[in-house]
């Protein structure tokens, strides 16, 4: 099935800033260290950095990678790729350089605006000089591949990298609209003010970032980034949301637990703070409970969505909700539908949850060539939608909300990064000469942690040192066992279950 084409007139997420900058002009819109713009100055970077793209060949068609770190730069670059009518795909400088390769392979990507353009060319297998690509003011721009005219012009839009069970990553195409669906519904739903500060922590590379970027545009509000050394240090983080004085926060529950464990971070010492979004992981109610007690006046906001649907379902909590022994993913979000079907594709109370709707992706990119993973999914109402299939276990509970049950299949969210356990496998097999080895996700005291079993490796280290080579640091595993033997099951596999369960009893 391809993806259904459209006559009406696309909104874009270029117009946002441009719209902004008519509107609240004078208004800080970013600030990173010591440098701010408003949103006025923001869009004249904008303009005259996506004149330089159209100049050196980049248009609607173009799938551009954007390689830098999370701060302004990165910004403009990736509104000025959108400006230009190109498909903006943000890619994370601290991947390791092969991973960088099969990423701008997998999405087909046409050319990288980067900061270390001499790395990257290597990275990519580029023949050139020590300093190849065209100099924009700041990044510099290599084309890596072809660009035929109107090569998947669908309307333009990101491209987000995912784990996938290959061990090649797939890009995840989302359009203007499937982001600004998203934007605009999270800007209006969760009350943004043109006097709201909004810390941006989250990678550019994560979907949570459209968030931080668009919602904030659409109400004129400020958006903070938070510098990335921080990332590591809870303290520092609660001390910079502190000293910035930011009122909204979007973020994975683990960065929240890390916050309530440094004790910095309480009503008292950031009276500000109005907005507490969650989303990436499943809710803890503990981890609710206590942000809603710490902060009385503040209102908390459950997201959920995998990537390929940004958010698609939301439960609100506003101050003195008492939270329950679950926390629910609540509704689909206006515009949208989800459905839980059984194993037969019927709707039922427990099941898969399929999402159909405006924030449903375009499609998968995967050699460069565009596939569909929709079906077509009766919902409740009778109808027949296009449907993205989640992979996520839920339930319907008697108040009509969603409660998430697992996963089905082997992929794991860790610190809100979605990990495909094959993925990790495959690149092991890759980097490490061994006579059989498996990932499994653990159970029990160690919950949450990623375990890969190796049988003929030399030692730990060594494991840990070839795959650093190849996968980002996200994805590697806690903890490298040497066995003598992994456990099969009655059909003669690899049993991943009881792996998993020695997983919990083992000391470590």
């Amino acid at each position: 099935m391809n993806p259904p084409q459209s006559n009406a007139p696309t909104r874009r997420l270029d117009q946002v800033l441009a719209d902004a900058a008519r509107h609240f002009g004078d208004r800080v819109a970013l600030a990173a260290e010591s440098e701010s713009l408003t949103y006025r100055q923001l869009d004249e970077r904008v303009t005259a950095l996506a004149l330089e793209l159209t100049r050196h060949g980049v248009g609607p068609g173009s799938r551009v990678g954007v390689h830098a770190p999370r701060g302004i730069t990165a910004v403009v670059t990736l509104y000025a790729v959108l400006r230009a009518g190109a498909v903006a795909a943000p890619l994370d400088p601290a991947d390791p350089p092969a991973r960088l390769a099969r990423t701008v392979r997998g999405s087909g990507l046409h050319f990288l605006a980067t900061m270390t353009p001499a790395r990257v060319a290597e990275a990519v297998g580029l023949p050139g000089s020590t300093a190849p690509g065209v100099d924009l003011g700041g990044p510099a721009l290599l084309r890596v591949a072809s660009d035929p005219a109107g090569d998947l012009a669908l309307d333009g839009g990101y491209i987000f990298s995912t784990s996938g069970s290959t061990g090649t990553p797939k890009g995840v195409l989302l359009s203007h609209e499937n982001v600004l669906h998203f934007a605009e519904w999270a800007a209006r739903t969760l009350g943004l003010r043109p006097d709201d500060r909004v810390g941006a922590q989250a990678a550019l590379t994560f979907d949570l970032s459209t968030f931080d970027l668009y919602s904030s545009a659409l109400a004129g509000a400020a958006v903070h980034l938070m510098p990335e050394r921080l990332s590591a240090f809870p303290a520092e983080v609660a001390g910079w949301l502190r000293e910035h004085e930011i009122s909204v926060l979007y973020a994975v529950p683990t960065l929240y637990r890390l916050l309530r464990r440094t004790g910095l971070l309480t009503g008292r010492t950031a009276p500000r703070l109005r907005r507490f979004v969650f989303a990436g992981e499943p809710l803890p109610p503990d981890l609710l409970a206590w942000y809603l007690a710490e902060f009385p006046g503040a209102s908390c906001h459950n997201l959920y969505g995998p990537t390929e649907t940004n958010v698609c379902t939301a439960e609100h909590f506003p101050p003195g909700t008492t939270v329950g022994a679950t926390v629910p993913i609540g509704r689909a979000i206006d515009g949208t539908h989800a459905v839980v079907l059984d194993p037969d594709g019927r709707p039922a109370r427990r099941g898969e949850l399929h999402v159909a709707g405006p924030t449903i992706l375009r499609g998968y990119l995967v050699d460069g060539e565009l596939r569909d993973p929709t079906r077509e999914v009766r919902f409740d109402d009778g109808a027949t939608r296009r449907a993205y299939p989640t992979g996520d276990l839920a339930e319907t509970d008697d108040e009509g909300r969603l409660l998430l049950l697992g996963r089905a299949d082997d992929q794991v969210k860790r610190r809100g990064h979605r990990i495909d356990l094959r993925d990790v496998e495959s690149a092991l097999r890759e980097a490490v000469t061994a006579e059989a080895c498996a990932v499994v996700a653990k159970r029990g005291r160690h919950e949450g942690e990623i375990w890969a079993y190796v049988v003929g490796a030399a030692s730990e280290r060594q494991v840990l040192t070839a795959l650093a080579g190849v996968l980002p640091r996200r994805m590697l595993p806690d903890r490298i066992v040497l066995t003598d033997r992994l456990p099969v099951s009655g059909h003669g596999k690899v049993d991943r279950r009881e792996l998993a369960e020695l997983a919990s009893t083992e000391g470590a």
